[in-house]
């Protein structure tokens, strides 16, 4: 489904392309390429018209472009689900640990990246202003009053086997 909506946004933006070009823009392999491209044809969303000997037209038909906005809006829906089950996750851990151990210093241990926002957001619905440390910073010591919040597995993997992070993509 990615696959398609990539090849399907790279043709809207660019209709005398070639395989390879497609290839390398999405990230997907020259046969990947080849493959979902003479499906797309076959299902009537794309349109092909050789201009040379390398290089194509593909032209997105009404059909295509239909295709294109049904896997756009499954992705939004799919990604705003995630969204909520983030959300989610970290209220009932940070509610759980408040009611266990007390208010603790929240400390995201990660990226600046889109999961970092997310976290930061449903934290500051919380009223917690958490410590921001980041996997490079080799001075970061953990302390057993801090609550750690990581998302990827690398990052958590730094970290002392007993410093209590929690992967919140483990949660959800």
């Amino acid at each position: 489904m990615e696959s398609e909506y990539q090849i399907l946004t790279h043709l809207q933006e660019n209709e005398i392309t070639t395989q390879r070009r497609i290839s390398s823009n999405t990230g997907l392999s020259l046969g990947a390429v080849n493959l979902l491209l003479k499906k797309m044809i076959r299902k009537g969303l794309v349109k092909v018209e050789k201009l040379n000997a390398r290089t194509m037209r593909y032209i997105l038909t009404p059909q295509g472009m239909k295709e294109k906005t049904r896997l756009t809006y499954q992705f939004v829906r799919s990604s705003y689900r995630q969204i909520l089950n983030i959300t989610n996750a970290v209220e009932n851990l940070i509610t759980a640990e408040q009611s266990t151990n007390g208010n603790q210093e929240v400390v995201l241990y990660g990226p600046a990246d889109e999961i970092e926002a997310i976290l930061k957001n449903t934290l500051r619905g919380l009223n917690i202003k958490p410590l921001i440390k980041r996997p490079e910073e080799d001075n970061y010591k953990p302390t057993p009053e801090q609550l750690i919040l990581t998302w990827r597995h690398e990052d958590e993997e730094t970290l002392p086997a007993n410093s209590g992070a929690v992967n919140i993509m483990n949660l959800v």
